[in-house]
């Protein structure tokens, strides 16, 4: 029997890197679906604990993990993220695994461990005290507020005015919201996207952003151009990324700054659209070989 895989989102729907992998995976002749993460559930009873969906058990060979969602709260996190934990121990494989996709959706612990690990990163304040972000935006002069999780640049604001800053700040902490800001660094209207795969540059775009926007997400209009004489140093930095925070495959995203590259995101599920179109390799197929190679392992 052929193996089952199945690719786990948040949406009801499967977007496009979803699509692709259940299309390639069943093009070589595995059994593959999508499932959302909310139809999966867990089972407690005399006999253990088992996931299961509509009571009847949830076992497959491999899993990869697109999404636990963003707009969730904390107790659905917490049963989603035990959900593919018991999923992970059943011996499923698990690509990106939980720990790892994890650690990209918290930018605040991404940020943390790439610095740790000795890569360049933007100076950055995590706090939940507002008088000290407040001293450090004026010391920053020029900063830029995130959300602690999200992704596509959404939310994402450059500001020059500490008051105006602390004005965002201050409506962040009514919403119980923690307070993550970054100084701002000085970059061409452009940025890196490099896409690792098993230790390896899979693909590589230039992100432009147009009409002088700051933002090179390509959800905010910026446009994907074919990497040409871009420094091997920038390849490895995104594979040393990749690696430290545990991941299978991930998205860097690398800013040319004044004093050298700088690591502006590390996305561990990554849209691959804009990549594809220019490099013409779709990293679905990638990503299915690397399933099977650890499925027979």
């Amino acid at each position: 029997m052929p193996n089952t895989v199945v690719v786990i989102g948040d949406s009801p729907i499967p977007d496009r890197p979803s699509r692709d992998l259940v299309i390639y995976a069943r093009d070589l002749g595995l059994n593959a679906t999508y499932v959302p993460v909310s139809r999966i559930s867990i089972k407690v009873n005399k006999d253990g604990s088992l996931v299961v969906i509509r009571d009847k058990p949830f076992k497959v060979d491999g899993a990869f993990l697109r999404s636990l969602g963003v707009l969730i709260d904390v107790e659905t996190f917490f049963r989603r993220t035990i959900t593919i934990k018991l999923i992970e121990e059943g011996g499923t494989v698990v690509i990106n695994p939980l720990e790892g996709l994890l650690k990209t959706r918290n930018k605040l612990e991404t940020t943390v461990i790439l610095r740790d690990k000795g890569l360049p990163v933007p100076d950055t304040i995590g706090t939940e005290d507002i008088l000290y972000a407040y001293d450090m935006a004026k010391n920053m002069k020029n900063i830029v507020i995130k959300p602690l999780q999200g992704s596509r640049g959404y939310g994402a604001v450059k500001i020059s005015d500490a008051d105006i800053a602390f004005q965002i700040m201050k409506t962040l902490l009514t919403y119980k919201k923690p307070i993550y800001l970054q100084k701002y660094i000085e970059k061409p209207n452009r940025d890196i996207r490099v896409m690792v795969i098993d230790g390896e540059v899979f693909g590589c775009m230039i992100r432009v952003a147009l009409n002088g926007q700051w933002k090179t997400n390509v959800a905010q209009g910026a446009i994907g151009r074919p990497c040409i004489g871009i420094d091997k140093a920038v390849m490895e930095i995104a594979v040393r990324s990749v690696e430290a925070l545990g991941l299978v495959y991930g998205g860097v995203d690398i800013g040319e700054s004044r004093d050298g590259y700088v690591i502006f995101e590390v996305n561990g599920s990554p849209d691959w659209a804009e990549l594809t179109a220019v490099t013409g390799k779709n990293p679905a197929k990638a990503l299915i070989s690397s399933m099977m190679r650890r499925l027979k392992a």
